[in-house]
């Protein structure tokens, strides 16, 4: 199999722009390659099923040709990189599935799969990582009955794998997050400073921290519907 640095090369041309309005910035290269070792080192024989809310950074490709069988699943709202995703993994053999939805919205119950762990790099603003946590304890804890989507076994198999990146003029913004991370029942268990590098990110100077998560049982299951209004930082109107 190919790495995934000859892949990257092959679809270069095809690969869709970042689009602004969703807060897209392309990781680089390096930095996708970091946190595919990360996140297999997270990777045990309880693990069965690997999320990512949202992709265009190409994660979830690298990660699966880094572990032959690994099965993943992408949600996205863009299109565009869902059938690019897509047709990556259908040319190079990959197990990856991909799912249109509007993250802002309660996942469907389909897609309540017990997912055991989640990654992904959201809006940078206070509803979009409110959002963003919810999607994640709908889509590994919900079905069942409270008591065993409680169960300390189960919850020792979730975890829950975030990007976030302000400057050091603002904390604030680091300390409003910890605060959301707290209310929905969820403890940081490592923080990477300057883990990530983007292309021409420039509001966050190009970097952001890479945070493990993981519920406790004061989860709120309920804390999945915050402000609907300005997820994207990029977007100036209000989202209805």
């Amino acid at each position: 199999m190919a790495n995934f640095s000859d892949v990257l090369h092959k679809w270069q041309s095809l690969r869709p722009s970042p689009d602004r309005d969703l807060d897209q910035f392309w990781a680089t290269e390096e930095t996708v390659k970091k946190r595919v070792a990360y996140i297999g080192g997270l990777i045990n024989d309880r693990t069965e099923k690997v999320l990512f809310l949202g992709d265009d950074d190409l994660t979830s490709v690298a990660l699966c040709m880094s572990r032959s069988g690994l099965k993943a699943t992408v949600i996205d709202i863009d299109k565009r990189m869902l059938e690019f995703i897509g047709r990556i993994a259908e040319s190079e053999g990959l197990l990856i599935e991909t799912y249109y939805h509007d993250l802002r919205n309660p996942l469907p119950k389909d897609l309540f799969n017990d997912y055991d762990l989640i990654f992904y790099d959201p809006p940078y603003t206070t509803q979009g990582i409110g959002a963003w946590l919810a999607r994640s304890i709908e889509a590994s804890l919900s079905g069942g009955k409270n008591v065993d989507r409680k169960s300390l076994d189960r919850l020792s198999r979730k975890k829950y794998v975030m990007c976030y990146g302000y400057t050091d003029r603002g904390v604030e913004r680091g300390y409003a997050i910890q605060k959301i991370i707290t209310n929905f029942g969820l403890v940081i268990q490592e923080k990477r400073k300057n883990f990530n590098e983007y292309h021409e990110a420039k509001a966050i100077n190009s970097l952001s921290d890479l945070y493990l998560l993981s519920p406790t049982p004061h989860v709120n299951i309920r804390k999945i519907d915050g402000e609907r209004s300005r997820f994207y930082t990029g977007r100036r109107e209000d989202i209805k």
